[in-house]
C-alpha cells in the first residue's frame, strides 16, 4: 500500500511539472514559439536575412539553408503556417519541440502542398534562443489554406 502510494504521488508531480514545463504561457515556450513563428513570418516574406537571422550560425544547417533559400524563394513561392506546436523538454544547452508546418505553392504552381511533422531543436546564441536543427518525422501531401 506505501509502495502505491508514493508510486502515485511520483506520476503526479510527474504530470503536474510536464503541465506546468510545457504551459503555452511558460516563458521558454512563448520565446521558442517566437522564434519559429519570426523564422515563418521571414520566410512567407522570402526575406533571406530574417530566416537567417531565427538561426543559430552555428548551426550545422545554417550553411545550406542560406544557400537553398534563394532558390526556394525564386523557383517554389510557397507559403509556410504554424499549425501545431508542442514543447517536449529541455536540457542546460537545447530546447526540443514537435511542430507541423503547412506549406502551399502559389496556385498555379507545380508545387504540392504539404504538411510537415517535425522536432525542432533550439539552442542559444548570445543569450537569444535560435533554431539549431529540424529532423523530419514525416510529410503528408494535402490541400491548405494559408490565410486560415
Amino acid at each position: 500500500m506505501r509502495k502505491t502510494n508514493l508510486v502515485a504521488a511520483v506520476l503526479a508531480m510527474l504530470v503536474g511539472f510536464c503541465g506546468v514545463a510545457g504551459a503555452a504561457d511558460d516563458p521558454l515556450v512563448k520565446a521558442l514559439r517566437g522564434v519559429v513563428e519570426a523564422n515563418l513570418t521571414a520566410y512567407n516574406a522570402k526575406n533571406v536575412d530574417g530566416v537567417l537571422s531565427s538561426i543559430d550560425t552555428h548551426s550545422p544547417d545554417y550553411a545550406t539553408t542560406k544557400d537553398a533559400l534563394a532558390e526556394q524563394f525564386q523557383n517554389i513561392g510557397a507559403t509556410a503556417k504554424l499549425t501545431d506546436f508542442r514543447y517536449i523538454g529541455h536540457d542546460d544547452e537545447f530546447a526540443v519541440v514537435r511542430m507541423k508546418i503547412a506549406l502551399a505553392g502559389p496556385p498555379t504552381s507545380d508545387f504540392v502542398d504539404n504538411v510537415v511533422d517535425g522536432m525542432m531543436v533550439f539552442h542559444q546564441e548570445n543569450g537569444t534562443w535560435k533554431l539549431w536543427s529540424e529532423d523530419v518525422l514525416g510529410v503528408e501531401f494535402t490541400k491548405f489554406t494559408p490565410n486560415k
